[in-house]
């Protein structure tokens, strides 16, 4: 539903509800929302996590008791900066949200996990639109109604259930397609390559477009069904040492062989290369 920003916090507050306010610490009105506060007024979501050393830069969530805040205005004056979004509460005990993201916060298996951005309204956004209205009880918890910029306009939507929920097996928010996660890895590949192997990639620069060529590599890893961080971070390295000279490496699959066994295949391979002394 689309609303303004100040219409819903009024009518959250005629409702008898507390509001509050989930920021991306990045934002330059964290600083002064927070020294406004007292300390339980405010929490940040990563401390006494596994992820407790990023603390200083996670997101944090804060009671709002003073809607005329110059910070709080000038956020809702700028939703374009993606800061965060606004939620209600039946109370002015932020525990039990913090203790409910902080269930959330940690995604994919073990050895492999990723942080999840529920901080974001982006993601809040996509979620909200992608799950059913049944599902939206174990998402959002003790909140009551949440206020966020969808990268249009504002909308607004109601938890049809408030209250605390175990994370759901399978969890279906993590089924959301995200239309950026295609760039976001592609950023990321690009800045590793730049950190660990920036001569090779400084080779690829003189003669291609490392975007154009990263994609192409990528939508071969798809192909083969490459798509686990090891898989992805050898055929990406492999082929940019590769990129600058002649392939040594017979890449395409063999007869009959699945995906691991062609992974397991191609690096054997490399390994004999390297034992040899050749070089791609």
């Amino acid at each position: 539903m689309t609303i303004t920003p100040g219409h819903w916090l009024a009518q959250q507050q005629q409702a008898g509800r507390w509001l509050c306010l989930m920021l991306d610490r990045d934002n330059e009105a964290c600083q002064s929302l927070q020294a406004a506060r007292a300390v339980s007024q405010y929490y940040s979501l990563y401390s006494a996590t596994a992820v407790a050393e990023l603390a200083a830069n996670g997101p944090l969530v804060l009671l709002l008791d003073h809607l005329d805040e110059p910070a709080l205005a000038k956020l809702l004056q700028q939703p374009e900066l993606n800061w965060g979004w606004l939620g209600s509460l039946p109370d002015d005990d932020l525990s039990g949200i913090t203790r409910h993201w902080r269930e959330r916060l940690l995604v994919g298996p073990e050895g492999n996990r990723a942080l999840y951005r529920f901080h974001d309204n982006r993601t809040l956004a996509r979620t909200l639109a992608h799950l059913p209205a049944q599902e939206w009880p174990a998402f959002l918890g003790p909140l009551i109604s949440v206020c966020y910029w969808q990268g249009e306009h504002w909308s607004c939507g109601n938890n049809p259930a408030p209250g605390e929920y175990p994370v759901p097996d399978p969890v279906p928010w993590l089924e959301v397609p995200n239309p950026q996660a295609e760039a976001i890895l592609q950023a990321n590949i690009l800045r590793y390559l730049l950190a660990e192997h920036s001569e090779d990639l400084c080779r690829l620069v003189e003669h291609q477009d490392p975007r154009l060529w990263l994609a192409q590599v990528l939508e071969q890893a798809r192909a083969w069904q490459w798509e686990g961080p090891e898989q992805l971070e050898f055929l990406v390295v492999q082929r940019l040492v590769e990129a600058s000279g002649a392939a040594v490496i017979h890449w395409q699959p063999m007869p009959g062989e699945d995906a691991m066994e062609h992974f397991q295949r191609v690096v054997e391979q490399r390994k004999r290369l390297e034992g040899d002394g050749s070089h791609g």
